[in-house]
């Protein structure tokens, strides 16, 4: 069964050289202005979270401590991001046993023990 929308498609290798060739510049040509598009947004990103608010703090100093409250108000996804970049846990790996999230629970409960202690 054709998906809708396809049915029109000439697949690459019934198209004549010519015409695989003019794709494939054409893909060449937009991933080029992709990549530079993304290292322009990195750049700006760079910048800005450099950038010092009225306090002195760096906005990505901001964006850390607004990740670790997170976690330490439960958010999972937080507290993920945080194990993520700090090594200790690959990016994307999911967690496949009941040990692994009680692990996670546990750190979470330390590190919310330990930001309690240090406000009082």
């Amino acid at each position: 069964m054709a998906i809708k929308g396809q049915e029109n498609l000439i697949p690459m290798n019934e198209r004549t050289k010519e015409e695989q060739k003019k794709i494939a510049t054409m893909g060449g040509i937009r991933s080029g202005e992709v990549r530079r598009e993304k290292a322009t947004m990195k750049a700006t990103l760079e910048m800005l979270l450099n950038e010092r608010n009225k306090n002195g703090k760096t906005y990505r100093e901001l964006a850390t401590l607004g990740l670790l409250k997170g976690a330490i108000n439960g958010n999972a996804q937080n507290y993920r991001t945080i194990l993520e970049t700090l090594g200790e846990l690959k990016q994307g790996e999911e967690d496949k046993t009941q040990q692994e999230l009680s692990k996670v629970e546990e750190l979470l409960n330390k590190i919310e023990q330990e930001a309690k202690n240090d406000i009082k």
